[in-house]
């Protein structure tokens, strides 16, 4: 066996963080020791620079400066296998270099995961609302920062995690680009611990799963969803929807935890702004009347 190099360490300990139980093997869950219990275990969870939250057009700063986000490899076919981790259908990527870059990035990121939260039912599932709306389900894409030494150093960097989030809507039609994803379903219904239990996925670009020539995003400074919450992450959350049929959404629900009920409503409550200033790059109020820009970019507290 060879030896295993301290990126691919780094990298499985961020997998970890990001959505599987700690190394210390404490359980969290979205039910009877849900969200709102985070915090007494996991200290983070209560800090001020939470996510996901609710994004009200109203108080959104509109800001050409920011730019579209470039997609590199997007449109490449690579490998990816996918799992059940009790918490979420999680797809790690095992062959192919995908990056996200500009759109106001700090930097250059490269994409480790995708996962998705989804709800019981079609009015709730996303983590992220838009005025208050909560869509059936949505799609975090997980990039570190290149420029990190490993993906270890990047979890201890602000801005050290780029995560795009994308939003779902229900269509009468099935979504053929899906038809990879959901058709592996049924192979994961059950949780079980271990890598070991990961379906192999047929070849896809990634950008195959996203709408045609996404770019208009809210942007701003907050952490992981989930537990142990690291304050690190800037999140680009997009406009443009994907959609989905009834069909295909209810092969998620079918999925099952650790505790084997049924995995839905895998999604946090919003939390507080705090001062935290939202960002988008397009114009939210459709005016003329754009921003004119900040020395301080826009990112720092509100008074």
């Amino acid at each position: 066996m060879g030896e295993i190099q301290p990126r691919t360490c780094a990298a499985l300990l961020l997998l970890a963080l990001i959505q599987v139980n700690t190394a210390t093997s404490v359980h969290w869950g979205y039910e009877n020791d849900g969200p709102s219990r985070w915090s007494k275990i996991f200290p983070l969870c209560g800090e001020t620079r939470q996510s996901p939250i609710n994004i009200v057009n109203s108080k959104v700063y509109a800001r050409q400066k920011i730019g579209n986000i470039t997609m590199i490899g997007y449109d490449k076919p690579i490998t990816m296998k996918i799992r059940n981790n009790g918490h979420t259908a999680r797809i790690d990527i095992t062959r192919g270099d995908v990056f996200i870059t500009n759109g106001g990035l700090p930097g250059k990121y490269k994409l480790l995961q995708l996962h998705f939260h989804w709800g019981s039912d079609n009015g709730k599932g996303s983590e992220h609302t838009i005025n208050g709306e909560r869509f059936p389900m949505e799609v975090h894409l997980v990039h570190y920062l290149t420029s990190a030494a490993n993906v270890g150093e990047a979890l201890t960097l602000p801005g050290g995690l780029a995560a795009i989030g994308f939003m779902f809507e229900i269509s009468e039609d099935d979504n053929n680009e899906y038809d990879n994803i959901i058709s592996k379903l049924p192979q994961i219904t059950e949780y079980r611990d271990g890598d070991i239990f990961s379906v192999p996925l047929a070849e896809f670009a990634i950008g195959d799963l996203l709408p045609n020539n996404p770019c208009h995003f809210y942007r701003y400074f907050g952490s992981l969803t989930t537990p142990s919450c690291n304050e690190i992450v800037v999140w680009s959350v997009f406009k443009e929807k994907i959609n989905i049929s009834e069909r295909q959404l209810s092969e998620f629900r079918k999925l099952m935890t650790s505790e084997g009920g049924h995995l839905q409503n895998n999604f946090r409550p919003v939390q507080p702004l705090n001062g935290r200033v939202v960002q988008a790059n397009f114009n939210v109020a459709d005016t003329d009347d754009w921003l004119e820009e900040k020395e301080n970019d826009g990112m720092e507290k509100e008074e």
